[in-house]
């Protein structure tokens, strides 16, 4: 189904005759096909919406990596964010989320992930191994002393995240299970997360749901 509402400008061909609202978005979605054939990537027009959404995806997964990193490749990230909104708005596309809703995204897992540890907690990164959230880099709130004998204060054992997957005419919402490995890595102090094997995977295509929608984000399930 489509979530969308925004409503074409009337245009006019030449003659004075009305174009449809059908034949506008039409010749929208070919002028945005046409402009990517002329760098190099050749997509029909019924695959635009999906390029679309996984170009929003690869880009919000990258700023939530280098959220902390000053200069160029945030600004970038968030730029191509807002562009991509704003056409797939035009082309009375779903929504993607800018920027700012990205960040909002993550400042709520952490807000989550501090009610869940409570008030013996203490920060700490984590990094998304595999899947729909692939690279994505997160400071969420964990254990602050050790849980068990011989071992180190750490995040959760388990992080559930939203997902979607489809185009605007048929989106389906799921859930990603990730499992943290025992011990951060060496090198980086980060706590990673691989796919929950002991879950149902994925569906091919799932990508991350940073906007609201039917799925909340939980922390340590």
């Amino acid at each position: 189904m489509s979530t969308t509402s925004n409503v074409l400008a009337q245009l006019y061909e030449r003659d004075g005759a009305p174009i449809p609202p059908n034949a506008i978005r039409e010749r929208l979605v070919n002028l945005t096909s046409a402009a990517y054939e002329r760098r190099g990537t050749f997509l029909d027009c019924d695959v635009v919406d999906l390029h679309l959404l996984e170009t929003a995806d690869k880009a919000a997964c990258s700023l939530l990596r280098d959220q902390w990193t000053d200069g160029f490749p945030v600004a970038a990230y968030s730029e191509l964010l807002t562009t991509i909104a704003a056409l797939r708005s035009v082309l009375r596309y779903s929504p993607t989320p800018k920027a700012i809703d990205v960040n909002a995204w993550a400042r709520g897992v952490r807000e989550a992930s501090a009610v869940k540890a409570g008030d013996d907690r203490d920060f700490h990164e984590v990094r998304i191994v595999v899947g729909p959230y692939q690279g994505a880099l997160l400071r969420v709130w964990g254990a602050g002393t050790p849980q068990a004998p011989d071992t180190v204060p750490g995040s959760f054992p388990s992080l559930t995240l939203p997902t979607e997957r489809g185009d605007s005419t048929d989106i389906e919402f799921g859930t990603v299970y990730n499992r943290c490995l025992n011990q951060p890595h060496p090198r980086t102090g980060q706590w990673e997360y691989m796919l929950d094997r002991d879950h149902s995977l994925p569906g091919g295509g799932s990508r991350p749901r940073l906007l609201p929608g039917p799925t909340s984000t939980e922390e340590g399930q």
